[in-house]
């Protein structure tokens, strides 16, 4: 997982090592030669680059200034989500993106041209805690006997 600091830069963590077992199939001998350097179950320490990046781009910065539906080429750049609020207020139910239009398949289609689309780091934090009024009640009423 890699997570972008508020600061600047990233903190990538690695999973512990797990087995897939009934697959078929041939690895490169690159491949083969580095598994054979594994061992263990934990994954590789983290790599903290909060202290040696610069910070990220602004929102409206780099390629995510364009609008997804009128980028080109084999990586598109999808915007960073909007921040849900803390109460709903809203009173406008407009869209925040224009529609676009939408073309169903008569024939086969070509291969497809976009390769991977990436989204944009988020630029914002959230904390959050457990509702316990709603844990400590739950707990009340399912260890009650209403009989």
């Amino acid at each position: 997982m890699i997570s972008t600091a508020t600061e600047g830069g990233t903190v990538t963590n690695f999973s512990p090592r797990f087995t897939l077992t009934g697959m078929t199939g041939v690895f490169s001998d690159a491949v083969a030669t580095a598994l054979t350097q594994v061992s263990g179950t934990t994954g590789p320490d983290p790599i903290n680059e909060v202290a040696t990046s610069a910070p990220t781009e602004a929102i409206d910065d780099g390629p995510w200034r364009i609008p997804y539906n009128l980028q080109d080429g084999l990586t598109r750049y999808a915007p960073m989500q909007p921040v849900p609020g803390t109460a709903i207020t809203a009173t406008n139910t407009s869209p925040l993106w224009p529609t676009s239009s939408v073309s169903l398949a008569s024939t086969f289609l070509p291969i497809p041209s976009i390769v991977t689309t990436l989204t944009q780091a988020p630029t914002f934090s959230v904390s959050s805690h457990a509702n316990m009024v709603c844990t400590l009640g739950c707990f009340w009423a399912l260890n009650t006997d209403f009989s």
